[in-house]
């Protein structure tokens, strides 16, 4: 099929911004984290806690695992006690990404361990960030036959500033949004079109990778099973052979992921290597210690409802630079609110008049938006739901633990747009370009002016 020109503007668009934020963050650079505290050992006072590295979290432990298997060290092994964890944190961590990666680096030349490699080495997850976005506008596509709410939802997960700077980072987060993302788009397609056994191979086999890529690729499964358990109303659309589609939508992705699975239980103890991961990060921010200092309710919407919603639409670094970085804390935090507030106005508006679309469908004959609308919410409910039992152990408030739904985000806030631009629907995507394109703007001059501000 023929894509709009205006799909390829906004892919464009999403490709120079994550350069732009790629080239202006720092690879294996230490520094300081300004708001984050520790006691001068010497003077005892509080002072900026010092980092080996302050550009994108984490960045540094996946390119060391990157760098295990381009030494052909075979797959790292997390290991408590080790005294080097700071850096090998992420060898629990399933091998879809760094198998890639390891790849990537040797077709560009790029050692994971040079400082001057990074950009080579993070623009994988900008090529990785136009397969989630196409995933995005195809779901609409199949699941609704609307290219309006289709292109608003793609430029809102497309210029969303945080979801640019995780694309502009060495990470396996995009590999998983985008796996997630085609599962549900894939399976909006035998929810609305008819299934076939090809289409729940297809469907099995990204499973089976997203969970390949980080355990919570598992949130695929309820999505999957819940496509197949709605009752397509056309009596000529629904398998004659149900039981064997079960088998492969579901049953694939198990057998592709079973031998890490199994893996991890030879060496870990458990299939998700959730054991040794508790073991060895003890010195982690814990959910109890937080609860006891600030209340439950202080903890759930102070902490970690506050740091999430910031960091939803962008908070950068170490969780260290904030948009409007320059004014005090105050402001910073007044504009957040305001940006959240329209953020979420604009989807609620969009779920008041989800009546009109549906009556526009019906007009129409385009598919029941009903089925779409559901099948996105139970991505979004089981994914909060490993967000929310995550942080009951360890302070997580990070939006990104909630991106594996951006799909979701972003046709909520699409079936907004477009009630917004009820007289020229096709021109939606204007809503989140202009709004999220002002954003980017903001956040790139706060990291140009934020990251010279922690290094030495």
């Amino acid at each position: 099929m023929k894509l709009p020109g205006a799909l390829y503007i906004i892919l464009t668009a999403f490709l120079i911004l994550t350069g732009i934020y790629n080239s202006i963050t720092p690879y294996r650079e230490p520094g300081i984290l300004r708001f984050q505290r520790m006691q001068d050992p010497v003077t005892g006072r509080m002072v900026p806690q010092t980092a080996n590295d302050i550009g994108a979290p984490d960045e540094r432990q996946h390119a060391n695992y990157i760098s295990h298997l381009t030494s052909s060290k075979g797959f790292p092994v997390l290991k408590v006690g080790d005294p080097e964890a700071y850096e090998n944190y992420q060898s629990h961590q399933p091998p879809l990404y760094y198998i890639i990666s390891a790849g990537w680096s040797k077709i560009t030349g790029a050692d994971p361990a040079d400082p001057n490699a990074g950009f080579r080495l993070r623009f994988l997850n900008s090529i990785i960030g136009l397969a989630g976005l196409l995933g995005i506008y195809f779901a609409g596509i199949w699941g609704l036959q609307r290219q309006d709410i289709a292109l608003a939802a793609t430029a809102f997960a497309a210029l969303l500033p945080m979801n640019v700077a995780l694309h502009s980072a060495i990470s396996n987060d995009p590999l998983l949004y985008a796996l997630v993302t085609w599962v549900f788009a894939l399976s909006v397609k035998g929810l609305q079109q008819g299934w076939s056994l090809k289409l729940a191979l297809m469907i099995g086999a990204l499973t089976g990778l997203a969970i390949l890529t980080k355990t919570t690729g598992l949130v695929c499964l309820p999505v999957v099973g819940v496509a197949l358990l709605m009752r397509d109303p056309d009596p000529e659309r629904r398998p004659k052979n149900a039981a064997v589609i079960w088998a492969a939508a579901l049953g694939t992705g198990i057998l592709i992921a079973l031998p890490w699975l199994l893996r991890n239980k030879g060496i870990y103890g458990d299939f998700l290597a959730v054991s040794v991961f508790n073991a060895a990060f003890t010195g982690s921010p814990q959910a109890s210690t937080f609860i006891e200092m600030f209340g439950p309710q202080g903890y759930w919407l102070n902490m970690v409802l506050w740091w999430t919603a910031r960091s939803f639409i962008g908070a950068f670094g170490y969780m260290d630079i904030f948009l409007f970085d320059s004014m005090r804390t105050d402001q910073s935090g007044a504009l957040y609110c305001a940006i959240f507030l329209i953020t979420a106005g604009i989807a609620l508006f969009g779920q008041l008049g989800f009546k009109e679309i549906k009556a526009e469908a019906d007009d129409q004959a385009l598919p029941h938006p009903k089925r779409f609308q559901l099948l996105h919410l139970v991505l979004l409910a089981f994914t909060t739901i490993l967000f929310i039992r995550f942080n009951l152990q360890y302070f997580q408030g990070q939006a990104r633990y909630l991106f594996p739904a951006m799909v979701s985000f972003a046709y909520l806030f699409a079936f907004g747009a477009v009630r917004l631009m009820k007289s020229k629907p096709e021109l939606a995507y204007l809503v989140p370009a202009i709004f999220l394109g002002l954003l980017n703007f903001a956040a790139i001059q706060s990291i140009t002016s934020g990251f010279p501000l922690r290094q030495p």
